[in-house]
């Protein structure tokens, strides 16, 4: 998996934001190792010419998201969640 998190989350009391990049051909990312629980998750592509990204909350797991292929140029994920 090739999502990388900046190094500096945006915290808000008890809850956390985690931004990072997706590469091509991710479809998913685990995030336990930074909060609790996903309560918002957004994905966005890099290029302006790849299709739309759609992302969800992965219903096997309270910390995992899933996200459409962000094609060749990846993409920018944003997820507000609970620390």
């Amino acid at each position: 998996m090739a999502f990388v998190s900046d190094n500096r989350p945006h915290t808000l009391g008890d809850l956390i934001v985690i931004t990072g990049t997706i590469a091509s051909g991710d479809t998913s990312v685990e995030l336990s190792e930074f909060l609790s629980e996903v309560l918002m998750v957004t994905a966005v592509a890099n290029s302006a010419n790849d299709e739309p990204l759609s992302a969800a909350i992965d219903t096997t797991s309270a910390t995992k998201v899933r996200f459409g292929n962000p094609g060749a140029n990846g993409g920018r994920l944003m997820v507000f969640g609970k620390r």
